[in-house]
């Protein structure tokens, strides 16, 4: 997704008369609607057209139809107030028993945008200084922006520290829906320019281990050469840190291994291929010629590099060797980092346990060994994580379209 000061390219007030115009087919019936005067809704419709550069509506004597630019910001706005009322149900379920303003200018994205900014990355960053930084204003400013929020509501949103803001959980919930509709917002923005220009827009994806170092890359160069005004951002992270972010709205989808269905609430899944793991050794290494002797007890005494606890190769490397009465894996290093694991195995004596995909270069040179055991766990699926209830740019859609066409083109064993 964009930066949060590319996400309010156009004024957000003005959506709530978009809408109402959208939906009622002319401005006198919006003005029926809305409680303002049929001149100030011109207005405002002329201003979003303005900030947008496109048409939003074909004028006629009998009302207002949408236009393409119109009919794309409708559908993201319709989103975007969609999450103004999850965050109403959530406020009235955690402030059931205090008074407060549900109609609040926030709740309508109704407040001067640079404001509305200002709040929302406050919530995120939780150091004023920072933020005023950030947005080149005062520190009295940035308070100034979340007491609005408050006063218009009439809640607490968050504690005063000699650090920082804390939100509450009210501050929490309101941040994280106001994140989601801006978000879409921003890919309203996307969508307009590509039907303005050609396909056209900025997508954002999370990166887990597996599909980071070969799959989407080959994805991004297909994209690229086919459509050359797409922008790619990569975020890199733990799967808590990324599914945070993709619920948020802030990516588009996450690459990687896929997780047990109960960890996927909220999230739809698209598995593209399995991948199991084998252990790996330089070439050379002395246990590439004892195991074929000696078999799993030639791993005793063998020095590893692994990934951490609980992560699912670790976790299958143990299970493999409990069942085999083996003793525990000396982990001399443990690292998620496939940079340092490569140069670790390939420089020394330790070995490791690895999805094949990560280092196949390497093997197919002949720089890595995969050695002549197959520990026995079941094969994990790779593929590509989406939110339920979201849906994609034209950008973001043909970025996972070229994910799979990169995986339908590679020859991958499992």
């Amino acid at each position: 997704m964009p930066a949060l000061s590319e996400m309010l390219a156009f004024n957000p007030r003005h959506l709530k008369v978009f809408l109402a115009v959208a939906r009622a087919g002319s401005v006198a019936r919006a003005a029926e609607v809305v409680p303002r005067v049929q001149s100030a809704i011109t207005r405002s419709i002329q201003e979003l057209e303005a900030d947008l550069a496109v048409p939003l509506f074909e004028r006629h004597s009998h009302g207002m139809l949408l236009t393409e630019f119109g009919a794309a910001l409708r559908a993201r706005a319709e989103s975007a107030y969609a999450e103004l009322d999850a965050a109403r149900e959530s406020l009235a379920a955690l402030c059931a028993d205090a008074r407060w303003n549900a109609n609040a200018p926030i709740l309508t994205l109704s407040i001067g945008r640079q404001r509305l900014q200002v709040f929302v990355e406050l919530m995120k960053q939780r150091h004023m200084g920072t933020v005023a930084e950030q947005f080149g204003i005062s520190q009295p400013a940035v308070s100034q922006a979340l007491r609005e929020v408050e006063q218009g509501l009439g809640l607490a949103l968050a504690a005063r520290t000699a650090g920082g803001i804390v939100p509450n959980a009210a501050g929490e919930q309101l941040a994280f829906h106001l994140r989601r509709a801006l978000a879409e917002l921003a890919r309203a923005r996307e969508e307009i320019l590509s039907l303005q220009q050609g396909i056209t827009g900025r997508v954002t994806v999370g990166t887990l281990s597996l599909g980071r170092g070969w799959l989407l890359p080959q994805a991004i160069t297909r994209i690229t050469q086919a459509h050359p005004r797409i922008r790619i951002s990569t975020v890199e992270g733990s799967f808590e840190h990324l599914a945070s972010l993709l619920h948020a709205g802030e990516l588009d989808f996450i690459l990687g291994g896929l997780r047990p269905q109960e960890q996927m609430a909220g999230f739809r899944t698209h598995p593209i291929f399995g991948s199991g793991i084998v252990l790996l050794a330089r070439t050379g290494h002395p246990l590439c010629e004892s195991l074929q002797r000696d078999g799993w007890r030639g791993l005793e005494g063998a020095r590893w590099v692994l990934p951490h606890r609980n992560t699912w190769t670790r976790s299958s490397l143990e299970a493999t060797l409990a069942e085999r009465q083996l003793p525990r894996a000396e982990v001399v290093v443990e690292t998620a980092d496939n940079t340092i694991t490569r140069a670790l195995v390939m420089t020394g004596d330790l070995i490791t346990a690895a999805s094949p995909h990560l280092f196949q270069e390497e093997i197919a040179s002949g720089q890595l060994a995969v050695l002549p055991l197959a520990p026995t766990a079941s094969p994990r699926d790779i593929g590509i994580v989406v939110r339920a209830n979201g849906t994609p740019t034209v950008a973001g859609r043909l970025l996972i379209e070229s994910v799979m066409g990169a995986m339908n083109g590679a020859a991958v064993a499992d």
